[in-house]
């Protein structure tokens, strides 16, 4: 009797609940210890057949889900969010467990979602023209990791990953930011990309276009927000 082969179907969820599982134990790291950006697992892009690019939505539960897309600032995003999640707590008795948000990043607002060595090896403080407030040199690190003075505390990626929030990328920008350093540096784009999106903060999600990415999600009941203005 020949053995049963497994259906399409049934790769595909458990290649969904593999992935979960890897982004789960991602985000519990990083929640603990932010040191560990360093060397930890970034969520590459899946291509071919049964890629799975709505992941991050699945991720998404709760009575209330919202994604926040950001093109220029990053920052404003991490305040909105934090600050959504406060509001809806305090001023309309919502948990957070049952309020979910995503970050949508692209364009420069993609910055932020680097580890340190990516900033350093990249130079992207130079590039983006990001200051570390400590030294007031160009950033070799990435400053939205942590908190900033004069901002919420705990307004910054590792402090948002602890309370559930989920980051997407878009594999367009991350492309084009490829091809810019090149220009810049001399170097090789596709070396370039290969670094920047293996170099993804832990359990960050890329997607191939995050406009296509934002469609999905409002067709599976994710309400949009945009919040793009200076600080």
């Amino acid at each position: 009797m020949l053995p049963t082969l497994p259906t399409p179907t049934s790769v595909a969820r458990r290649g969904f609940l593999f992935r979960l599982s890897q982004a789960a134990a991602a985000l519990t790291a990083l929640a603990v210890n932010p040191s560990r950006l360093v060397g930890a697992e970034a969520m590459p892009l899946e291509r071919g057949p049964g890629a799975d690019h709505d992941a991050w939505i699945a991720r998404l539960a709760g009575d209330h889900k919202v994604m926040i897309h950001a093109h220029q600032h990053v920052m404003t995003a991490l305040v909105d969010a934090r600050t959504m999640l406060a509001n809806a707590r305090e001023g309309y008795g919502v948990p957070e467990s049952q309020f979910s948000l995503a970050v949508i990043t692209h364009g420069p607002a993609i910055q932020g979602m680097f580890r340190d060595e990516v900033w350093e090896r990249r130079a992207l403080g130079t590039f983006y023209k990001v200051n570390d407030p400590k030294t007031g040199a160009p950033a070799t690190r990435n400053i939205y990791l942590t908190a900033q003075d004069g901002e919420p505390s705990d307004a910054a990626v590792a402090a948002l990953v602890k309370r559930g929030v989920t980051f997407v990328v878009c594999n367009v920008a991350v492309r084009t930011l490829s091809r810019r350093l090149a220009a810049a540096s001399a170097g090789n784009a596709d070396q370039i990309y290969a670094d920047l999106s293996t170099g993804l903060v832990p359990g960050v999600y890329l997607v191939p276009d995050v406009f296509v990415a934002m469609q999905r999600a409002q067709k599976r009941g994710v309400a949009y927000i945009f919040t793009d203005r200076s600080r």
